[in-house]
């Protein structure tokens, strides 16, 4: 299994992370790409508009000072995406700081899987979570979870929707069907910040549980918007 590692040259901090993630994937059998990050000095997304009613909208009608960020995180996704489409194969995207703790045993998800559900819940008290059988995805927030992935579902409330929210982008494998689905999304309604992007299209998303990936403990502020 290919994973992406995106990172940001410009921060010392980014690249050691980077290469103690590529270590720790390599250890376990992982196929390793490392993506130099898109950044605002980077960015080319003059033709990339904010969805209507979107957190990515207020960025840019309130000329938020975090615009240029947010926008670069997101384009780091667009790329991923088109690299699955393109390939044609299921692939893992990767934050820097990102540690493998279980090697790629084909879980059997249908297009979205996130890969860092604890890690993710520790790192954030508005999250809560429960064991799931099994959630029929309604628009407005609701995910299925398919009963033959063993499985753990928290959200966190959404204030610009109503709606509930996958807890950030880490950590996930996506398969072409869903990133071209996605792509699809983005060119004919905007995009919007990354995790509020993904709960709110029509795919299905799913947990690894125990998760596949966890993360250092530091927690980087880079200028590419991660965490």
């Amino acid at each position: 299994m290919k994973v992406n590692i995106t990172y940001v040259s410009e921060f010392d901090k980014s690249v050691y992370q980077a290469k103690q993630c590529k270590v720790s994937c390599e250890k376990v059998g992982y196929e390793i790409i490392m993506n130099e990050g898109i950044v605002p000095a980077t960015l080319d997304a003059d033709n990339l508009k904010p969805m209507p009613n979107s957190r990515a909208w207020d960025y840019e009608t309130e000329n938020q000072p975090y615009l240029a960020s947010k926008k670069s995180c997101f384009s780091n996704h667009i790329r991923f995406w088109k690299q699955v489409v393109e390939s044609n194969e299921t692939q893992i995207f990767l934050e820097h700081d990102a540690r493998a703790i279980r090697t790629w045993d084909n879980p059997d998800f249908d297009e979205y899987l996130i890969l860092n559900m604890d890690a993710a819940f520790r790192n954030n008290r508005d999250l809560w979570k429960w064991h799931a059988e099994s959630y029929e995805y309604n628009g407005k927030g609701k995910t299925v979870i398919k009963e033959n992935v063993s499985s753990l579902k928290y959200h966190k409330e959404n204030e610009w929707k109503d709606s509930y929210l996958v807890p950030g982008t880490a950590a996930y494998a996506i398969k072409p069907c869903a990133a071209q689905k996605l792509l699809d999304i983005v060119y004919n309604k905007g995009w919007d910040q990354s995790d509020f992007f993904i709960n709110s299209a029509n795919i299905h998303i799913q947990y690894s549980d125990p998760q596949h990936f966890e993360f250092s403990g530091v927690n980087l502020k880079t200028s590419m918007g991660f965490r």
